[in-house]
Order: C-alpha cells, then sequence, then structure tokens
C-alpha cells in the first residue's frame, strides 16, 4: 500500500531534500571546488537519485543560483547606514571594522569556498560584482576625503581581508574585540594621513 504524505509533510520533506542538496553542494564545492564537481557527486553526497536532484535542479547554473541565494542570506552585506552619524575617519574605520567582523563570521562558507576556487561564472559572477561594489563603496564611505586617495584605499583593501582578522584574533579574541584591535593598528596611519590631506 504507497505510503500517504499529508500536503505539510510532504512540503517539509521537499524543503528537506532540497536543504540536503545544497548543503552538499557547498561541501563538496569547498574541499574540491566547482570545476572538480559534478551534479552526480553532488547527488551522491546529499543521497538523493538522479531524477530528484534533477527536478529539484534541473540545471547546473539553477544549482548554483539557490546556493548564491543561501548563502548571501547566511552572510548579508553591510548596510551604507552603518555610518550614519559617525563625522570623523576614525570613528568610521571602527564601523567598517565592526561590520566587516561581522560579515566575516557570517560569510565564512562562502569564503572558505572562494579561497578554494575563485567562482567567476554565472550567477557567482554577478554576486561577486555585487559584493565588490559593496564593498569599495563602504570602503570609499568610510575615508570620506580619502576616497581619492590610492594608498589609503590599498591599505584599506589590505586590512580588509578575512585572514587579516584571522591572524590579529588568533583564536582568543572575539569579533568585536578583534575589530578593536584592527582599528588600533590602522587608525594612526590613517589619522595621520587625513590630518596631511587637510592640512
Amino acid at each position: 500500500m504507497p505510503r500517504r504524505y499529508r500536503l505539510g509533510e510532504r512540503a517539509t520533506s521537499i524543503d528537506a531534500t532540497r536543504v540536503r542538496i545544497l548543503e552538499a553542494a557547498i561541501e563538496l564545492y569547498t574541499e574540491r571546488g566547482m570545476s572538480a564537481t559534478t551534479m552526480r557527486e553532488i547527488g551522491e553526497r546529499a543521497d538523493v537519485a538522479p531524477g530528484t536532484l534533477r527536478n529539484h535542479f534541473p540545471s547546473r547554473d539553477l544549482l548554483d543560483a539557490a546556493m548564491v541565494e543561501r548563502l548571501r542570506a547566511e552572510g548579508p552585506l553591510p548596510a551604507l547606514s552603518v555610518f550614519d552619524g559617525a563625522s570623523s575617519i576614525e570613528d568610521r574605520l571602527i564601523r567598517l571594522f565592526g561590520v566587516a567582523g561581522t560579515f566575516f563570521d557570517q560569510a565564512a562558507r562562502l569564503y572558505r569556498m572562494w579561497v578554494r576556487e575563485p567562482m567567476l561564472s554565472g550567477p557567482w559572477l554577478a554576486a561577486g560584482a555585487e559584493y565588490g561594489q559593496r564593498w569599495d563603496l563602504l570602503m570609499r564611505l568610510a575615508l570620506g576625503p580619502l576616497a581619492g586617495d590610492d594608498d589609503a584605499m590599498s591599505v584599506l583593501r589590505a586590512v580588509l581581508q578575512p585572514a587579516f582578522f584571522e591572524q590579529v584574533s588568533g583564536g582568543r579574541h572575539s569579533t568585536d574585540e578583534t575589530a578593536m584591535l584592527v582599528a588600533a593598528i590602522v587608525r594612526p596611519w590613517f589619522s595621520a594621513r587625513s590630518a596631511s590631506a587637510s592640512g
């Protein structure tokens, strides 16, 4: 006798299968890279039949788009309003490093995937461009009058790297503590640069 499903149970089962597939794809992309991972391997890791995988994701692009959506939800981009009310470069940098630390924590899985293999096609390319534009704008807003200073932007780009934050944290400090340490390290340089530019 066929198993009877209630509508809610079936929807829950479908959602759970979709999540399993997405998690399997994220794991494999992190372990092997996108180009070395096949749809068959994703289905096997998720423990779903090929037909089930195709029902959920008829193409690789659709799977990648769903992965992008899931990872973006985990690590949303900081809002530009983070600088509201901050009048000095020191205040803006402290706020920038604070939201950067939180973002690095939330987007850790995306970062590990990217380190394994930069994903520069399909939905990943569009998401990467959006992330890049937002961070560029956040940095320029934080720098204020120094936004056109190429050296200031280069220094800030170098500092705003997950690996830099990890090294400063050393596994001993919270995200907030690490952000404050980063600010303490670089603030004198930016303050002197700002004073020189306005003098």
